[in-house]
């Protein structure tokens, strides 16, 4: 299953400038995996829009890897092609609209046709550092789009009073309080995505963290920089839903945790043990099944600028099947 990131924040507050960011830091390590950005005026990312009929939804080759597409009036439509046509795409990228609420993308992306294809890997929402404030009373979308993130990242921060910057943190953090934000800057936020969609290895992430800002009541503080990486081995049969409900609570401080583990998923109905893959990005928990790995070792690696291995360890024992 290829993992979709969807790219949402209000008019203006920089997701075409993280893209491009992103495309240049791809270019920059060398990246040969294949992404899709799907986008909605494909000329706002640096190529050429004329290129392609303004009815269709056609693909152009970028450099890093990445294949880009305008988004077609039918999102399952557009997914879908851009799966049959690039069958080694190993992550899409969705740039929505300025107005566009994720919730009703995220629920088209867990339902038939898209859901045995795709797994939403999470929801990413870029908030104007000096224009929050004043945005949210435009457009319910504003609040929807910070609400339902389960990454926040502040833009134009630079430019920003130290009231302003205050002032964004705190209504964000009201809306969405678990929700990391990630504050270092454009050029360091596209440096973490580019490990995320590269699928960071169990051992060391391949690219650096941005910071992480805390809660309001410490809004003008961080975390720290860098990423710091626990391992755990796994053993015993787990109980997948369980599981993913464990992750999620973890705290924010676990930006990235990824792993193999035997599971059985009540969920579908069937009780055969098999192997999947977990995921969890921000505060969005994902699985998708695999084939048995090789060794058949099941372990889970947590990557973040505050990861405890105890709260890792006790997450996976509370999930173990008797």
């Amino acid at each position: 299953m290829v993992p979709v990131y969807v790219l949402t924040g209000f008019l203006g507050a920089g997701k075409t400038t993280l893209l491009n960011a992103l495309l240049a830091e791809r270019v920059a390590r060398g990246r040969t995996g294949k992404v899709a950005l799907v986008v909605n005026e494909l000329g706002a990312i640096g190529v050429d829009g004329d290129l392609l009929p303004a009815d269709a939804a056609r693909q152009i080759e970028l450099p890093g890897g990445c294949v880009c597409c305008v988004l077609g009036p039918e999102l399952d439509a557009t997914l879908l092609e851009l799966l049959d046509t690039q069958p080694d795409l190993e992550a899409i990228v969705l740039e929505t609209t300025g107005v566009a609420e994720p919730l009703p993308i995220a629920w088209a992306l867990e339902r038939d046709p898209l859901a045995t294809r795709v797994r939403l890997g999470a929801v990413i929402t870029v908030i104007d550092a000096i224009e929050l404030p004043a945005s949210r009373p435009l457009s319910p979308a504003v609040d929807e789009q910070v609400r339902h993130a389960d990454v926040l990242v502040l833009s134009k921060s630079e430019q920003a009073s130290a009231a302003e910057r205050a002032a964004t943190l705190e209504a964000a953090t009201a809306l969405a309080p678990r929700a990391p934000v990630l504050a270092d800057g454009v050029a360091a936020t596209a440096a973490w995505l580019d490990g995320v969609l590269a699928e960071p290895s169990l051992v060391t992430p391949r690219a650096p963290a941005p910071q992480l800002m805390a809660a309001p009541a410490a809004a003008g503080r961080g975390f720290g920089h860098g990423l710091t990486s626990v391992g755990v081995e796994l053993d015993g049969l787990f109980d997948l839903e369980e599981l993913e409900d464990q992750l999620a609570a973890l705290p924010a401080g676990f930006v990235r945790i990824k792993g193999l583990a035997r599971v059985v998923d009540g969920r579908r109905g069937d009780p055969t043990p098999r192997w999947a893959a977990f995921h969890r990005v921000g505060l969005r928990v994902s699985s998708e099944p695999i084939a048995e790995p090789t060794p058949p070792r099941a372990r889970a690696v947590g990557l973040g600028p505050a990861v405890d291995v105890a709260a890792l360890r006790a997450a996976f024992a509370a999930a173990v099947l008797p």
